[in-house]
């Protein structure tokens, strides 16, 4: 079809560990980086490795979260007005706040205005600093009668985990042996060189520096409930997705232009699904997205080859993977976050949902797997999920 939206390339930062104001930590490598100076050295290196010409890009589509302060005026467009950015002038710009579904979303946008601008070039960013701009933004506010719903279970995203975590019936031990998964399989996709392909040097940091390979379930069992939960908790900072500034980016165009302009595939966009569900267990968000995901594409879970799940919470991680189990959709585990996830590497918020999508493409081509499915869940109670298709696997003989 010559409107199948595919995926050209795709390239991130590192992710670094975030210290925003008053947490008392050491400064963050990308601490005092505005967010724009993360994003436009990945909009050019994907100029230059494609050797795509800027003119022909048509706009930039950001996902951020709490669009203030460096996150705010209009951030994809100031991604073009940047002095060193190699797009002209004439290129516009779309910021697209769904926390933290806000990148997938940008390369979903992407995916449908290709069916009906076929011959139009997308870039699709991610990005979040979250020493700069801190969770629930600078100046939170809630309308009255959303307060009067559940902001409990809206804004305060470890008590949600924690909602599962009893609904679940999902154990400490659990969750911190998710988690120290999470950090080994990391540090293994670094040894690996697994990343070295999607990650732009910038300020000379070239890995995930959240990634602790010392890390032992005796050192992780140290660590202190949040408590977020009257009956006390099992959610910890160790079992959680860290704070992190980092920056994400894709090149979305048609196939008719890719074979126009010999351009590489990374991968074909098959479906996007999305859900809602109830704020207090937002983190069940991905399974019905899942299924929406399915139920547009025709596949199943049985030929997924490679599932990227946002790890925003080991509780939340196992209910949704519980949940799939429970619907005859399981996941066989070496199948899910092959390289580890966000509680190793972190979740820049707007960020996550294209690193999610990119890196399942190159998983996909690593090992020759066809299908690949990328699933987030969103504050607020919503889920996003996407599947995307190696066109370069070659069935075995």
């Amino acid at each position: 079809m010559h409107n199948q939206a595919v995926i050209v390339d795709y390239v991130r930062t590192a992710f670094a560990k975030a210290s925003p104001p008053g947490s008392g930590k050491a400064p963050g490598r990308f601490a005092d980086l505005d967010p724009v100076d993360m994003q436009v050295p990945l909009i050019n290196a994907m100029l230059r490795r494609t050797g795509l010409d800027p003119a022909h890009i048509n706009k930039v589509l950001t996902g951020a979260v709490h669009q203030e302060g460096t996150h705010g005026l209009n951030i994809a467009r100031l991604n073009v007005l940047h002095e060193e950015c190699k797009l002209p002038k004439e290129v516009g710009g779309t910021t697209i706040d769904r926390f933290c579904g806000s990148s997938m979303e940008a390369i979903a946008l992407a995916d449908a205005l290709i069916g009906r601008n076929p011959e139009h070039f997308y870039i699709c960013t991610g990005v979040q600093s979250m020493s700069q701009v801190p969770m629930g933004g600078l100046n939170p506010h809630l309308c009255p009668q959303v307060h009067s719903g559940n902001a409990a279970g809206f804004m305060d995203m470890p008590a949600t985990a924690e909602n599962l975590a009893q609904k679940y019936g999902i154990e400490r031990t659990e969750q911190d042996n998710f988690a120290l998964r999470s950090h080994s399989l990391a540090a293994q996709g670094q040894d690996n060189g697994h990343f070295k392909n999607e990650i732009i040097p910038v300020k000379g940091l070239d890995y995930d520096d959240g990634v602790r390979r010392d890390t032992t379930a005796e050192s992780i069992a140290r660590l202190n409930p949040i408590k977020a939960a009257e009956s006390g908790g099992t959610v910890t900072a160790a079992n959680a997705s860290q704070m992190t500034d980092g920056a994400s980016a894709v090149l979305v165009t048609s196939a008719l232009m890719a074979v126009r302009h010999k351009l590489p595939v990374l991968a074909r966009i098959v479906a996007f699904g999305e859900s809602g569900c109830a704020p207090e267990i937002m983190g069940i968000g991905p399974v019905d997205a899942i299924k929406d995901a399915f139920n547009k594409s025709g596949l199943s879970m049985q030929d997924m080859d490679f599932v990227e799940l946002n790890e925003a919470f080991a509780a939340q991680s196992i209910a949704v993977l519980r949940e799939l189990k429970n619907q005859g959709m399981q996941i066989p585990n070496e199948k899910v976050n092959v390289d580890g996830g966000a509680i190793a590497m972190g979740h820049p918020l707007g960020a996550s949902g294209a690193r999610l999508v990119g890196h399942v493409a190159e998983t996909l081509r690593r090992e020759n797997g066809r299908y690949g499915l990328a699933t987030m869940c969103i504050g607020g109670g919503q889920g996003v999920a996407m599947i995307v298709e190696n066109p370069h696997y070659k069935p075995a003989p």
